[in-house]
């Protein structure tokens, strides 16, 4: 089963059913990827581009970090001292290399993830 269609699989068990899929080249940032979505003939004609943002609070060392991952719009400003103080939480930052593979079997550029069933997280989405 390919990524694709275990995504879509996800989302039909939510009562969502995507219009359709668009195949493009790989994009290295959220202008390439909206460039090559706007170049594909199969892309709707409005469509809109979200971001998903996982940061690392400050925890002390011995303690096992609960990461925060943000949904939002792409053009939606995602200030992490605001989201901190809006979740009480101290010095938000982007996670690292290592914290995405330690809790989402992943890196920056992965396009699936799966999360291991011992772990935390605290979901934010912002559709302002």
């Amino acid at each position: 089963m390919s990524a694709l269609d275990s995504i879509t699989q996800a989302l039909a068990a939510l009562s969502i059913t995507p219009s359709g899929t668009v195949e493009h080249a790989s994009a290295t940032s959220a202008a390439a990827w909206k460039e090559a979505l706007q170049a594909a003939s199969e892309t709707p004609k409005e469509f809109e581009l979200l971001k998903v943002l996982v940061f690392k609070p400050k925890t002390a060392k011995n303690a096992t970090p609960v990461p925060v991952v943000v949904v939002a719009r792409d053009e939606t400003e995602t200030s992490s001292s605001l989201l901190g103080k809006k979740l009480n939480l101290k010095d938000l930052r982007l996670a690292n290399e290592d914290l995405l593979s330690e809790f989402l079997s992943l890196d920056k550029d992965s396009r699936t993830f799966s999360l291991s069933s011992s772990c935390f997280f605290v979901f934010v989405f912002v559709l302002v």
